[in-house]
């Protein structure tokens, strides 16, 4: 076999499963749409809404119905690489449209804790996009962002439309960098989604996301929210949202 750019891709991965693992080809396969998680609790609600059983050999990917479609569960550990390592192989797993679901930073006055963030684009502050290409912004599909803003208006969740910042030093989030990207339209920090919207559109897949504000750093201490009741309510309700847009139709 001639030897390719990569040292390995994911359809190694695939061959590995079969090969080494002994995982039948009919269990190392996912269904077309699916969530993307990355909170264990979220992803457990996630499945018992879908009924989904998980697959012997990843105990964080499950897949049950939702609605008349077959969907998958998924979840990774927080950060770039581990989230594109996993959208990867989903993606080779047969994965083709994702509602990646998690929570933000806010970046901007007015935008408190328990809020929905959609964002329309990520600026790309980690490591891991460039691999895929150069740019410094990316966007996720804007089909995946319609059916997902018409799923919040049904469910009456107010949306805040916006950037996401998306960096690999939670820790090293400096005032100036968020004051300059807010002028640019950013609201939130997270640090996945500029990530996996390159590998989406590097691989033709689609992605999506929907965000909960777990923290507030646009005044002038950190104000964190993560066991607050508001952000408790306001990811039970963004949840149903991407329930919701799982059961309907993508175009």
């Amino acid at each position: 076999m001639k030897a390719g750019r990569w040292v390995f891709e994911p359809h190694d991965f695939l061959r590995y499963l079969h090969t080494v693992e002994r995982v039948p080809r009919g269990q190392a396969h996912l269904p077309m749409r699916g969530a993307f998680t990355f909170g264990a609790q979220d992803w457990e609600y996630l499945r018992k809404k879908f009924r989904a059983r998980r697959l012997r050999w990843n105990r964080w990917i499950a897949v049950g119905r939702a609605g008349r479609y077959r969907v998958f569960v998924l979840r990774s550990s927080i950060g770039a690489p581990a989230a594109v390592t996993a959208l990867e192989e989903a993606i080779a797993l047969g994965a083709h449209d994702f509602i990646s679901f998690g929570a933000c930073g806010s970046l901007v006055d007015g935008l408190r804790i328990g809020s929905a963030v959609l964002p329309t684009h990520a600026f790309a502050d980690e490591g891991t996009s460039k691999h895929y290409a150069s740019n410094a912004w990316f966007r996720p599909s804007s089909t995946l962002v319609r059916s997902l803003r018409s799923s919040a208006r049904r469910s009456e969740l107010p949306l805040v439309d916006g950037g996401v910042w998306t960096t690999d030093a939670p820790y090293r989030e400096s005032r100036e960098r968020a004051r300059s990207l807010a002028r640019r339209g950013v609201v939130g920090v997270e640090m996945e989604a500029s990530a996996m919207y390159a590998v989406a559109r590097h691989r033709g897949a689609r992605i999506a996301s929907l965000f909960v504000v777990s923290d507030e750093l646009g005044g002038e201490e950190w104000n964190a929210g993560f066991r607050h009741p508001a952000f408790l309510r306001g990811k039970q309700r963004a949840l149903r949202v991407v329930i919701d847009a799982l059961r309907r139709e993508l175009p």
